[in-house]
């Protein structure tokens, strides 16, 4: 038997209890309770995954002149990420290397540089430090400048999408979506508009995980979104399974009653709210298509559009999370569709249906997070419906591992700590 002295209690009991929940939907079961409650496993969940793993903060068309840039915070560090002058789309840390003070927060804009609003060292858009009023009578400032470049990750860019990544050993991002890119086919991204997502100014209250869990299996859309789901039934659900290590992907496609659905006041209908996109196969237009890319993005694929949400946690508890089915914004659309003179009424009636389904949601997840402080809080078997949790579970299972086997180092512990 493995020995996880090493570790809190708390972490330890979730990665004990990891062998029953990363199996085949046939016998797995749900994730140890810790895993949504516990401060302790959250920190290592942050290290484990989320400072190891490709991280979506938005798209391209969103930085388009040289300066842009948006500010962030993942998993509670705050981030930069702009267009520098040779074009290229960069992230760094956005604290400052003085005393840590962040340079910017939750914004985007323009900006030929970054200037600290304690102590008003200034950095250029690439990270460099530029200057630093009365440095010089202390350390002579080229040792300061090198010294002081703001901290790096990096970027990948996949479809116009920009990935950031803590790891600065981590592996390329696009060989790990290759399951995505038959869903992909038929959204010219490059020549379509983006409308950023929304994020919710509350915080989500439930974790992470159960935000992405229930997004992604169709178990429960007959019983919690009953009617405003029928027209996208769970029993025809088709998956695409995990592949292993190398694959960042769970994604599942449920067809339509009709072609050329889509999210409507109605719920899922036909036909769409926005037209259909021409360049579709037929297949495409006779279905839904749900996919992750974790922890951060979901990804949904329909006849009029492409949506896609980003969620960062804050807590073990609470979440924040936009665009989506959560809030408006984070739609992929022909210019054309952006160029409809009602295109904004097309897009209220599109968030009536995206609000109801987000009611009953939150109802269920609500009550789910409270169940998980139970004493008879239950890990139950999966049904087949639910196999894309068990895909999870399994991606989950590969980073909570390694980062259990990095801690029995005593050197990578006490950094941990």
């Amino acid at each position: 038997m493995t020995d996880y002295s090493h570790l809190h209690p708390d972490v330890a009991s979730v990665i004990d209890g990891l062998d029953i929940s990363a199996r085949p939907v046939e016998e797995a079961r749900v994730l140890p309770t810790a895993a949504y409650t516990s401060d302790a496993f959250f920190e290592f969940e942050k290290e484990a995954v989320f400072m190891r793993s490709w991280l979506c903060v938005g798209r391209v068309q969103q930085l388009p002149n040289t300066g842009d840039y948006m500010a962030m915070t993942l998993a509670g560090e705050p981030i930069l990420v702009t267009r520098t002058k040779d074009g290229d789309i960069r992230a760094m840390s956005a604290l400052c290397r003085h005393r840590g003070h962040p340079l910017k927060t939750q914004c985007t804009g323009n900006a030929k540089r970054f200037t600290c609003p304690y102590h008003a060292w200034t950095y250029d858009i690439d990270g460099r430090l530029l200057g630093a009023p009365h440095m010089g009578k202390t350390v002579e400032m080229n040792t300061l400048r090198d010294e002081s470049t703001l901290p790096q990750l990096k970027v990948e860019i996949w479809h116009g999408f920009i990935f950031v990544n803590f790891d600065p050993e981590a592996d390329s991002l696009a060989p790990t979506l290759s399951k995505l890119e038959p869903y992909m086919a038929g959204y010219d991204l490059d020549e379509m508009v983006t409308i950023p997502p929304k994020f919710e100014r509350n915080p989500i209250p439930w974790n992470w995980k159960m935000l992405l869990e229930n997004y992604i299996e169709p178990y429960h859309t007959q019983f919690v979104h009953p009617i405003i789901h029928d027209f996208a039934p769970s029993t025809g659900v088709e998956f695409d399974p995990w592949q292993g290590d190398n694959d960042n992907v769970i994604v599942r496609y449920v067809p339509f009653l009709e072609p050329d659905g889509g999210l409507t006041e109605r719920g899922w209908q036909a036909p769409a709210s926005f037209p259909v996109i021409p360049s579709l196969s037929e297949k495409q237009r006779n279905r839904v298509g749900f996919g992750m890319v974790p922890p951060t993005m979901n990804i949904i694929f329909t006849p009029d559009m492409l949506c896609y949400g980003l969620i960062y946690p804050l807590t073990p508890s609470s979440l924040t999370v936009g665009g989506g089915l959560f809030t408006a914004g984070g739609w992929c659309v022909p210019k054309s569709t952006a160029a409809l003179p009602d295109f904004d009424a097309r897009a209220g009636k599109l968030m009536e249906g995206s609000a109801q389904l987000g009611v009953q949601d939150t109802t269920v997840n609500i009550a789910m997070q409270a169940a998980k402080h139970s004493r008879y809080a239950p890990r139950g078997r999966l049904c087949y419906l639910e196999e894309t949790l068990a895909d999870f579970n399994r991606w989950l299972a590969l980073r909570y591992r390694a980062h259990a086997d990095r801690l029995r180092d005593p050197q990578m512990q006490v950094a941990a700590e």
